[in-house]
């Protein structure tokens, strides 16, 4: 069977491409592993500027739709410096940023996933699911065979797009090389169900002693709760004492009602992973481009993933739409477009994590002198706005390397 595009993951991004090329008229087929959409722990916030990314590619309505999901317009700094008064006095509105966007989506990734693929669906691409053994043959000639409920089958394609994911195997056959940056926090986090008690439009991004906390809550009780430890801490969360340890951690006083919040009850599995920024050498190759995490991923500290995987699908959309031919060549524009855009929200994180301090051993003197500089001088903090407006609404002197190295050595 011939078709125009063949993707190989059916996540956000496979399922968000397949739905406006389908759309436009093309025969997309969407290649799937996992019969039923599991937990994977992650990317699970949706920012303001991705909003925008969603409603370019026609599937806003579809993640607005999605089981659960909640609008979170609040982003309160809960610290182990602030009472929680203090904290919520200086919490910011996150609905007036970027205009057009009700501010953060919450949404279960496995519900996400399910919606857009039935939209993909609805717009005509095939979705098929449960697929194993996917083997690749790229060049002058795609070609895609794979296997589904033990049976063989075959595609012929002008172009594959590997959207399989942070350990893409599509990826590792068209012999891309990935590089990452050392991890200094690994993260932990996990689905509970809180009884309503976390103010549903409230998100936090918080640090207390040796905890770095995230917040995403959702609509139905439930709450992706994240514990950030230093790789270097004596005592990771892992093993049989990761469940009751994780929700320990949140019974500090920098939260409201923080004893009924370790009280939740744990509704998904405990996964930790790294955080980390990674990338890839060529995005685009002869019959293939990569798009989302198989492409290369952004900190998760600032949860641009969903934000980032949208506005890959909808800038290559772009650029297969406006040209006749696809090869790396018209596709230049989306290879350029992302690096240019990962290596700003690279920057955005690293001057993230700077400020915050996590770890530091002299924390509060360190931000008390960085806060000093930034009233100085607030256009060294213009680039931590890209994480939620986008990647392009600072000037290119917001991303200069001399900005890092003043808080480095405040």
């Amino acid at each position: 069977m011939n078709r125009d595009i063949v993707i190989v993951g059916g996540g956000i991004g496979g399922c968000a491409l397949a739905t406006r090329l389908a759309t436009a008229g093309l025969e997309v087929t969407v290649l799937e592993r996992e019969p039923v959409y599991r937990d994977m722990v992650r990317g699970e916030a949706l920012m303001p500027w991705g909003y925008l990314e969603a409603v370019e590619l026609g599937v806003a309505d579809a993640i607005l739709a999605a089981d659960g999901m909640s609008v979170i317009t609040r982003m309160v700094p809960y610290d182990e410096a602030l009472s929680v008064e203090t904290a919520q006095r200086l919490s910011s509105d996150l609905s007036s940023i970027v205009p057009g966007s009700p501010g953060v989506i919450g949404v279960g990734h496995p519900e996400l996933r399910e919606a857009l693929a039935a939209a993909a669906a609805e717009a005509g691409a095939v979705v098929i699911r449960g697929v194993q053994r996917t083997l690749i043959e790229v060049g002058a000639d795609p070609r895609v065979t794979y296997e589904v409920d033990g049976e063989n089958h075959s595609l012929r394609c002008q172009l594959l797009v590997g959207a399989d994911g942070k350990t893409s195997t599509t990826r590792a056959a068209l012999g891309v090389t990935l590089f990452a940056t050392h991890a200094r926090v690994k993260i932990s986090g996990m689905l509970v169900d809180d009884g309503g008690v976390w103010d549903r439009s409230v998100t936090t991004n918080a640090i207390d002693g040796r905890n770095q906390f995230i917040v995403i809550p959702r609509e139905d009780n439930r709450l992706r709760l994240y514990v950030g430890r230093r790789t270097s801490d004596p005592t990771p969360i892992k093993g049989r004492t990761a469940v009751p340890e994780f929700l320990e951690s949140y019974r500090t006083p920098i939260f409201p009602d923080h004893e009924t919040l370790a009280e939740s009850t744990p509704i998904g599995p405990c996964a930790t992973f790294p955080m980390n920024d990674a990338w890839t050498s060529e995005t685009v190759v002869p019959g293939a481009a990569l798009i989302g995490d198989a492409a290369g991923w952004s900190n998760p500290v600032t949860a641009q993933g969903l934000s980032v995987t949208l506005r890959d699908a909808r800038v290559l959309a772009e650029a297969l739409l406006d040209n006749d031919e696809w090869n790396p060549q018209t596709l230049a524009g989306y290879a350029e477009e992302r690096q240019g855009r990962m290596a700003r929200l690279r920057f955005a994180s690293a001057l993230s994590d700077l400020l915050a301090g996590f770890g530091s051993p002299d924390r509060a003197a360190r931000r008390a002198r960085m806060r000093g500089a930034l009233r100085e001088n607030p256009e060294l903090g213009a680039a931590l706005g890209v994480v939620h407006s986008g990647p392009w609404s600072a000037p290119s002197d917001a991303f200069s390397a001399d900005i890092l190295t003043t808080f480095a050595l405040a």
